[in-house]
């Protein structure tokens, strides 16, 4: 892939992303929905992931093309799913958590529909504080793929440390470039030929990038 293209790849997630967005909230029937992590705050980049808090509503799996329970990342009496969304230039990643209604949102979150209060801690500091659901095991295969453009997003960054530490979770841990690595473990790993096409595109433009 050349360079000029990763980058046009790049430019077009932000509307790519907010158009999902907006889409999605506009179609979801909760108590409120809440936008949190770097979006929420204002601060993110053309590589954020979405972080939506749903409370007293549904979450929108249907039309992901990769899922990815963990109990433990989400609140007690609530749920936590990543996910994985088709969205054109690049795949989407969102971490979805069903919020109790009793619980404050997180202090930096953004209500986007509905009603509610935030709180006086941050999302992993009112998980921290209310409780976190039970932990379980997740399927090897399933976690290597949703971490794999995790730890791109990191390289594409430039977050050395950050993108080394999530490659030494997935066992990636003397190969250089790091993306090489990336792309041997995908390879290595099974999984629906979708979701690993669209994977494989993010690597080859972390390394058009980098």
């Amino acid at each position: 892939m050349r360079r000029q293209e990763a980058q046009d790849l790049v430019a077009a997630m932000p509307p790519a992303r907010e158009g999902w967005l907006g889409q999605t909230v506009a179609g979801l029937r909760a108590e409120a929905v809440w936008l949190a992590g770097s979006l929420g705050r204002g601060e993110g980049d053309s590589w954020s992931d979405v972080d939506l808090l749903v409370v007293a509503g549904d979450l929108p799996l249907g039309d992901a093309i990769l899922t990815l329970e963990v109990p433990r990342n989400g609140p007690a009496g609530g749920r936590y799913v990543g996910a994985m969304y088709d969205i054109g230039p690049l795949p989407l990643w969102v971490d979805w958590y069903s919020w109790p209604a009793s619980l404050p949102a997180p202090r930096d979150a953004r209500l986007l529909s509905g009603h509610g209060n935030t709180g006086c801690r941050t999302l992993f500091e009112s998980l921290d504080h209310h409780g976190r659901g039970p932990g379980t095991a997740t399927d090897p295969a399933t976690f290597a793929l949703a971490m794999l453009p995790l730890t791109a997003k990191f390289i594409a960054r430039g977050e050395h440390s950050a993108a080394a530490g999530m490659a030494a979770m997935l066992g990636i841990t003397d190969q250089a470039p790091l993306v090489d690595g990336l792309r041997d473990l995908l390879a290595a790993t099974p999984g629906n030929a979708v979701v690993r096409t669209r994977i494989a595109r993010v690597l080859d433009v972390v390394a058009a990038l980098t």
